[in-house]
């Protein structure tokens, strides 16, 4: 009896040993491992742009071959660079972490900028926490909402220096919402040339070519001073333009538009800054024109240099025919006795930059990590090139500073040949008018991250926005720059 009570014991133990799978502790992933590391974590994770992935405890890290996916927790949240706008997407899956790190300014105010790119959907919410789990701002309140208008939502805070804090964003319905996301240090300074973050920023509007109303503020048709735009709004839905001011210290600048239809409602316009922020009266009424036709007009004294964005809505949902026309100060005029040739109008006005948070790369190569995506960021750029085929266009490589600059040069020059390549194949732009070159982080003459500290330490978020390449027009005095060097 003893003995069958035995045997039965022995078995017992076997099948238990089989049910928990009999692993020995030596089989367990070393936890040093970064979560980057298995394909299938990445699989689980919803697509929500690209960027460099950092290790688990939001460690620096090198380039590395992942896309950013937005944590799925306040440990895994992924740092982002300040100053360089991210574009993403939230989706029923649930909402997503990111963090960033202040810089080293005492109680510097950051600005925290998102826009809903995406129409007919609820708000995009946000919320900022500290490493405690603690709102840092309206904890009782609402969040920050970007709705689906597509205006820019800002959330300005003062914050001490050195420290991490995190972002939870997400759809307030669970819609699925296109969206970018900024965060701003607007009291940093640095050198070099200034790149734009939009297509529609980095595009110099030029009378006489049509111009493509935009269905939220990062993408808003770029319109010329002095130029008369027609235009038609209905079914309920605004129209977003932008227009930049000209050199002109503190100048006026008057914006007209005119309700062409008879019988409908007020055509309505707001001016906006790139927060988001009402240019004038931003509790009373917007600028109305009536459908009697008369002219109405809104005058602003604003900075030189300066993008702002137009939205314009009827406000009872009719379809309404209007003109809208950009008045502004004229440019100096040269001293006389000199003589200057009229250059024609630069496609890209200011250099775009095509950074890591919109196209990614596998660690060390020139291999997309998803084509798909980079396709994706290519497209409105290559719509403006095939648009201006007489214009050739460079596209400059640039690197962080992780490794020698002539390994630099090299993989920047087989990146941006990576870009041509893409923007040939998939969108058909002649390869005869792309240029592509190499500057590693030596030349590199635009706006860089300081991805090196007072120590000589690398820092992982600041690289992120070395990693890009720069679109521009080979006549742009910087191309030449570049060419000649």
């Amino acid at each position: 009896m003893k003995q069958i009570a035995a045997w039965i014991l022995a078995w017992m133990l076997v099948f238990t040993l089989t049910g928990c799978g009999g692993k020995d502790a030596s089989d367990e992933p070393a936890q040093e491992e970064t979560l980057q590391t298995e394909e299938a974590d990445s699989a689980k994770q919803p697509d929500n742009g690209s960027l460099t992935v950092v290790s688990d405890g939001l460690e620096e890290t090198a380039e590395q071959g992942e896309t950013l996916r937005g944590g799925t927790n306040q440990n895994d949240a992924v740092l982002l660079p300040l100053n360089t706008r991210l574009t993403g997407k939230a989706t029923q899956e649930g909402g997503l972490w990111y963090a960033f790190t202040t810089g080293s300014a005492e109680n510097a105010t950051y600005k925290i900028t998102a826009v809903n790119k995406t129409l007919g959907t609820g708000n995009l919410d946000l919320r900022v926490y500290d490493a405690y789990g603690k709102t840092i701002h309206d904890p009782y309140g609402s969040p920050l909402q970007a709705t689906q208008v597509g205006r820019a939502s800002t959330l300005s805070l003062e914050l001490p220096p050195d420290t991490t804090y995190y972002i939870y964003i997400w759809s307030e319905k669970e819609d699925s919402i296109e969206y970018s996301l900024i965060i701003r240090d607007p009291e940093e300074q640095k050198t070099g040339y200034s790149t734009a973050g939009s297509v529609s920023e980095a595009v110099g509007a030029v009378a006489g070519q049509e111009i493509s109303a935009g269905t939220n503020q990062d993408d808003g048709g770029m319109i010329p001073l002095e130029a008369q735009l027609s235009g038609k709004v209905s079914n309920n839905l605004g129209q977003w333009f932008a227009f930049t001011t000209n050199s002109v210290e503190n100048a006026t600048y008057e914006i007209t538009t005119v309700n062409i239809t008879p019988g409908t409602g007020n055509l309505d316009l707001r001016v906006y800054d790139v927060y988001g922020s009402t240019m004038h009266d931003p509790y009373g009424a917007p600028l109305q024109a009536a459908q009697d036709g008369k002219a109405a007009t809104l005058s602003l004294e604003l900075p030189p240099n300066t993008t702002y964005y137009i939205y314009i809505w009827a406000d009872k949902g009719d379809s309404i025919q209007y003109t809208l026309r950009i008045h502004g100060p004229e440019e100096p005029t040269a001293e006389s006795g000199t003589a200057t040739v009229e250059q024609e109008p630069l496609v890209f006005e200011t250099p775009f930059e095509l950074n890591s948070t919109q196209v990614m790369f596998k660690a060390e190569s020139d291999a997309f990590i998803n084509e798909e995506a980079a396709k994706e960021a290519l497209k409105p750029v290559a719509e403006v090139i095939l648009a201006h085929p007489d214009h050739k266009i460079l596209l400059a490589g640039t690197t962080a500073t992780d490794g020698s600059q002539q390994a630099r040069v090299e993989l920047s020059n087989r990146r941006a040949a990576a870009v041509k390549g893409l923007l040939v194949s998939a969108f058909g732009v002649p390869e005869d008018q792309l240029l592509t070159i190499g500057l590693g982080f030596e030349a590199d003459p635009f706006v860089r991250g300081q991805d090196r500290d007072a120590n000589g330490k690398f820092v992982e978020s600041e690289g992120a926005k070395n990693r890009r390449v720069v679109v521009m027009d080979v006549n742009d005095p910087i191309a030449q720059e570049l060419l000649n060097s």
